[in-house]
């Protein structure tokens, strides 16, 4: 199966609140990030094509705990055991002005993959 991503996939772990139209949040756990999206691991599902608001609180690269506010979309969504498996597209990239932390942990990250 070919990779159709433009960035490198990282191991991100993270709570996730997300918000559709409903306003009702769902609450997930991110398994993998990078500057154009998010993966997650949730209790139920939310369909192709929804529009979200993303609070991601996480431990930036100090060990402080950070909560960064995105917006995206659902690229795709399956079940997988007694879980569904999430995948989040970011309306624009990752960047130095809106989410200064997520940015930094992913330049950290590839950082020390190119070592």
């Amino acid at each position: 199966m070919k990779e159709h991503r433009k960035y490198l996939r990282l191991p991100f772990t993270s709570t996730v609140r997300i918000v559709s139209s409903n306003n009702i949040p769902l609450f997930a756990t991110a398994i993998n990030i990078n500057r154009g999206g998010i993966g997650l691991y949730a209790s139920s599902v939310i369909h192709e094509g929804t529009s979200v608001k993303m609070d991601i609180t996480f431990k930036d690269i100090r060990g402080k705990e950070m909560t960064e506010m995105v917006k995206g979309k659902i690229i795709f969504n399956y079940k997988w055991h007694w879980i569904y498996v999430i995948g989040i597209a970011f309306d624009q990239l990752l960047n130095h002005e809106e989410t200064p932390y997520l940015f930094e942990y992913i330049e950290n990250c590839e950082t020390m993959i190119h070592l």
